[in-house]
């Protein structure tokens, strides 16, 4: 899969894309096929060298919106729609810059819409 890492502290052409391997699914988690995320404050923080409780290299990003690739144990189901944000994604593990993150199952929200996604 594609994600953006940051490697190390710097400008925001610092930011590289990587081929990296889509996270495996484990009990607890669950893998988002991630279809938008924000960018903010935090994650420019984060880029500039300011949070360093972040461990780099690391697959930024607190928040997004996307539909479950792989439950695993919890009680979603392939397809469905959820949101995520903050609790560590993006910090303390990989987040949302990417066409996959592994997110602990506590941590996604079920939505409800008719909105047609459009990626």
């Amino acid at each position: 899969m594609k994600a953006v890492v940051l490697e190390k502290p710097g400008a925001p052409e610092d930011l590289v894309v990587r081929e990296v391997p889509i996270p495996e699914v484990k009990p607890g988690w669950v893998l988002v096929k991630i279809k938008a995320f924000g960018i903010n404050r935090s994650e420019m923080y984060t880029r500039q060298g300011h949070s360093p409780s972040v461990k780099l290299p690391r697959i930024i990003g607190i928040e997004c919106v996307g539909e479950i690739e792989a439950p695993s144990d919890s009680h979603y189901q392939k397809g469905q729609r959820v949101v995520s944000l903050m609790g560590g994604l993006g910090r303390e593990f990989d987040g949302s810059y990417a066409e996959y993150a592994l997110i602990p199952s506590n941590q996604v929200y079920p939505i409800e819409n008719d909105m047609e996604m459009l990626l």
